[in-house]
């Protein structure tokens, strides 16, 4: 069931170029549309330097990203670039001198209705 859930989710989140980062934390609510990219279901964003994004970060780890497809919840951490064993296109895009790298683990995605309001399915994982 769980191969199912992951893959469902996977497929949902599709492979976005861009997310809306919600944030809330010392620095109050944040709310700000990052470069993004996927690997299996893991987010990683460019996150500039100088964000109060990485301030509230520090203090508080939960966050929810947005999409055109998805509402997606998860933990997020700043990682070292020394520490990445991955290999990223994403840190090789011309704003990631100056940027810090998020890694988003996922652990629910919203599918948003195509028509209307509100949510079609949520997937936890």
């Amino acid at each position: 069931m769980l191969d199912y859930a992951r893959q469902r989710a996977s497929e949902a989140l599709g492979s976005p170029r861009t997310v809306v980062l919600i944030t809330s934390g010392p620095a109050g609510v944040q709310a700000s549309e990052f470069p993004c990219e996927t690997m299996d279901l893991e987010l990683y964003l460019l996150v500039p330097q100088t964000s109060d994004h990485l301030f509230n970060l520090e203090h508080e780890s939960t966050v929810i990203l947005l999409t055109v497809q998805c509402e997606i919840k998860g933990t997020a951490r700043i990682l070292s670039r020394s520490k990445v064993d991955r290999e990223l296109d994403l840190l090789r895009e011309w704003e990631a001198a100056w940027c810090a790298l998020v890694q988003v683990e996922i652990s629910q995605v919203q599918i948003r209705s195509e028509r209307g309001w509100g949510n079609r399915e949520t997937i936890d994982l």
